[in-house]
């Protein structure tokens, strides 16, 4: 009888210690996405303010359109839905010039590693909270679904010489 027990009670503690670890680790891994979140969205403004001064800058093909994808993508703030098309459009905007300078270009390539490791990070998230024991006990709380951010990426065919 004390052999049950005691396997009961190890059996708990086990399952107790377990529960712990997936919901620090949950926790852990929701800051490091309000981490990249508030990354992206930095980069993302930086992006566009290197864009609108470059368009200001150098007049020329498709420069007015230029910025007013920069001005767009400044008015908005947030990773929805919305913010992913206004850069889409200002990525393709950029796509379509060949004399971009290195500071716009840095602020892209910037750019792009910030959503690569966002969307690192809510892929991360998103498997953790797929797991039975996140759903069933509601270890997430009320903490939102993580989303990925999709938008155009700027390829960016230079190299930037130091």
């Amino acid at each position: 009888m004390a052999v049950v027990i005691a396997a009961v009670a190890a059996f708990l503690m086990a399952n107790a210690l377990y529960i712990t670890w997936t919901a620090r680790r949950l926790d852990r891994m929701h800051r490091r996405l309000d981490a990249a979140a508030a990354a992206l969205d930095a980069q993302l403004r930086a992006r566009a303010e290197a864009a609108a001064e470059f368009a200001a800058a150098h007049r020329g093909a498709n420069a007015g359109e230029l910025a007013e994808a920069a001005a767009d993508a400044l008015g908005l703030t947030g990773l929805g839905h919305d913010r992913e098309a206004v850069e889409s459009a200002l990525s393709r905007a950029l796509q379509e010039r060949d004399d971009l300078d290195t500071d716009l270009v840095a602020a892209v390539t910037r750019t792009i590693f910030a959503r690569r490791f966002h969307n690192d990070a809510v892929r991360d998230a998103l498997v953790v909270r797929r797991r039975r024991v996140v759903r069933y006990l509601r270890l997430a709380g009320s903490a939102r679904l993580p989303t990925f951010f999709e938008m155009d990426d700027v390829t960016v065919e230079r190299t930037i010489e130091v």
